[in-house]
C-alpha cells in the first residue's frame, strides 16, 4: 500500500485508532494534534500558514478530520471557543487543499448527529433537517456547509460521518464516564431527564470501521449517518451501567431536567452506511462491561 493518510486530532478518542487501523493497513500515516507523539506532530490548525506547509510536504491522499471541540455543555458556555475550534480549523483545512490543487484527496469529516436536534420522527434518515440545539451542534452544521461547498464547486472527493452515541474504552467525557465518577463519588446513579429520552449507541470500534470504510468506499453521496440503527433509553443504557457495576437498581434515579442542548429521542437509518459494508461488531452490554473494566483500573 503507497497511499498515504493524515489523520488530524491523532491523539483523540477516535483519531487514535484511525491512526492504527490505517497503519495495520499497509498505510503511510500523519497523525496532527496539539502535542508530539509518536506517529503524531504537534500542528496549530488555527495557523493556516502551517497548514499549507505541512499539507505540501505531506501530500495525503486520505484525509480522516477528527480533529474538533466535542462538549456540548462547553460550547454553551464558551461558544467562541468552540467556533474556533470546529468551524475555523475545518475552513482553514479544506481551503488549505483547495489552495494547494489538491482537491483529489479524499476527506473524511467527523460531524454529529447534533445537528439533527430533535428529529420530526424516527427513524432518522440524512435528507432530515438539521436543528442544532447547541452552539456545538450549530457549529457542525456549519463544517458541513464548508464541506458542501467544496464537493459542489470544486468536486473535493468530501465525505460527512454524522456519529451518534459514541462510547468505548479511553472515552472521559459524556454520559459513560458521568456514570462512572456518580458511582465513585455516591454509590448512585442521579440522572438528568426522565430516562425515557434515547441514543443511538455505537461502540468506538464500529465508529472506526464505519470511517473506513467511508474513506475508501468510491459512493458518491455526501453525508452518512454513523450508528446502529437502534433506540436504547437512557434509562436502559443506566440500568447497564449499573449491571455492569455492581451496582442496585434501586440505586437509579432521574431528576426530570433536560439541560440545554439535549435532544429528547434519536433512533438512525443507516441504510447508506450498510451498502458500504458496515456490521455491528459490540453489542452494548459487551461495550460498557469493557468500559467498567477500564475505568475501574
Amino acid at each position: 500500500m503507497n497511499d498515504s493518510v493524515l489523520i488530524t486530532g491523532a491523539a483523540g478518542f477516535i483519531g487514535t485508532r484511525m491512526l492504527k487501523l490505517f497503519m495495520e493497513h499497509g498505510y503511510t500515516v500523519y497523525g496532527w494534534d496539539r502535542i508530539n507523539l509518536e506517529h503524531v506532530d504537534s500542528i496549530d490548525m488555527m495557523d493556516e500558514a502551517a497548514v499549507i506547509s505541512v499539507l505540501e510536504k505531506i501530500k495525503p491522499d486520505i484525509v480522516v478530520h477528527c480533529a474538533g471541540s466535542a462538549d456540548v455543555g462547553k460550547s454553551v458556555q464558551y461558544p467562541e471557543t468552540d467556533y474556533a475550534g470546529n468551524v475555523t480549523i475545518t475552513h482553514h483545512l479544506l481551503f488549505a487543499l483547495h489552495k494547494l490543487h489538491m482537491e483529489h484527496v479524499r476527506v473524511v469529516f467527523l460531524s454529529s448527529a447534533g445537528v439533527y436536534g430533535n428529529p420530526i420522527s424516527l427513524p432518522i434518515t440524512e435528507d432530515m433537517p438539521v436543528n442544532p440545539l447547541s452552539p456545538y451542534a450549530l457549529h457542525k452544521v456549519m463544517c458541513e456547509d464548508i464541506c458542501r461547498y467544496f464537493r459542489n464547486n470544486y468536486d473535493m472527493k468530501v465525505k460527512v460521518a454524522r456519529i451518534f452515541s459514541a462510547y468505548g474504552v479511553g472515552l472521559r467525557k459524556q454520559i459513560f464516564w458521568d456514570m462512572h465518577k456518580k458511582v465513585e463519588k455516591t454509590g448512585k446513579l442521579e440522572m438528568f431527564g426522565t430516562g425515557y429520552e434515547s441514543r443511538d449507541y455505537i461502540h468506538v470500534n464500529d465508529v472506526i470501521q464505519s470511517l473506513y470504510l467511508l474513506a475508501i468506499a468510491e459512493s458518491d453521496e455526501l453525508i452518512f449517518n454513523v450508528a446502529n440503527g437502534e433506540e436504547t433509553t437512557i434509562r436502559q443504557a443506566t440500568e447497564m451501567f449499573a449491571r455492569c457495576s455492581g451496582i442496585s437498581q434501586d440505586k437509579i434515579s432521574f431528576n426530570g431536567h433536560i439541560r440545554e442542548g439535549d435532544p429528547i429521542n434519536w433512533r438512525a437509518d443507516i441504510s447508506k452506511i450498510k451498502k458500504l459494508g458496515y456490521r455491528k461488531s459490540v453489542e452494548m452490554l459487551d461495550g460498557l462491561q469493557e468500559y467498567v473494566d477500564w475505568v475501574k483500573m
